[in-house]
């Protein structure tokens, strides 16, 4: 049985939440050191070294936002289960997150730790004030296309083309010819699935563009969200 597995990590979180720490509580300091010292050799490049994400090198290197672990009014509706199980799977379960799953870095004892310190890390921010609960992100990218093409145009696209679809990602200046604006009232309305199907995918390109080669299974389920995602920048030119 796969020990991620629903049962298997529910019971053991029942366990350590019981024996070792709870959140009305104080946590095991032992636990909490532990947790600190995984947590910064693999969480602060995208949270930061107090959680919020600010500053830290690799905070928008996907694209989305890198979610804040110190905002309390947040963190609070998130069962340590949950956050034990976003840090397990990442974007494999959670693809909203963007971010990866650490489950085969890192055992569930390791990532109970690390829970266990970003609770220490909460700070009284104000209530969320319209900003979306964890629930609400989920079913907005269950239930909103938009929503959807907006969280993968940003994973795979805004790198080189920009948030904005602009062609000023963060990786142009960079890149060995310049990124186009698709999101321009130009070009925007002329995409449809196969013609960006086809040039996405196409490895045969390399002399006409240096546009990375997406997989046919990484990409095409993906597609008709990030194309009508696409469609709505031209609203941001004007």
């Amino acid at each position: 049985m796969n020990r991620y597995s629903k049962a298997a990590l529910t019971i053991f979180c029942l366990f350590i939440c019981s024996s070792l720490y709870a959140q009305s509580s104080t946590p095991n300091p032992m636990l909490v050191e532990a947790g600190k010292r995984l947590f910064n050799s693999f969480c602060i490049y995208c949270h930061g070294f107090d959680g919020s994400g600010t500053d830290a090198p690799a905070a928008n290197l996907s694209g989305v936002p890198t979610g804040d672990l110190s905002n309390k009014a947040y963190m609070s509706l998130l069962s340590d289960e949950e956050i034990i199980d976003r840090v397990a799977f990442g974007e494999e379960k959670f693809p909203y997150l963007q971010m990866p799953g650490w489950r085969s870095n890192l055992n569930i004892e390791k990532i109970t730790a690390i829970v266990a310190y970003v609770r220490t890390l909460a700070v009284d921010k104000g209530p969320l004030d319209g900003r979306p609960t964890p629930t609400e992100r989920l079913e907005r990218f269950k239930n909103d296309p938009l929503e959807r093409g907006k969280i993968y145009f940003l994973r795979y696209c805004s790198g080189c083309h920009g948030k904005k679809g602009d062609g000023k990602g963060w990786m142009a200046a960079k890149a060995l010819n310049k990124p186009a604006a698709i999101g321009s009232p130009k070009i925007a309305p002329t995409l449809t699935y196969d013609s960006v199907k086809a040039y996405v995918t196409n490895i045969d390109r390399w002399d006409k563009s240096y546009m990375p080669v997406f997989s046919e299974e990484e990409i095409l389920a993906k597609l008709p969200d990030i194309i009508a995602y696409i469609k709505t920048l031209p609203e941001q030119y004007k």
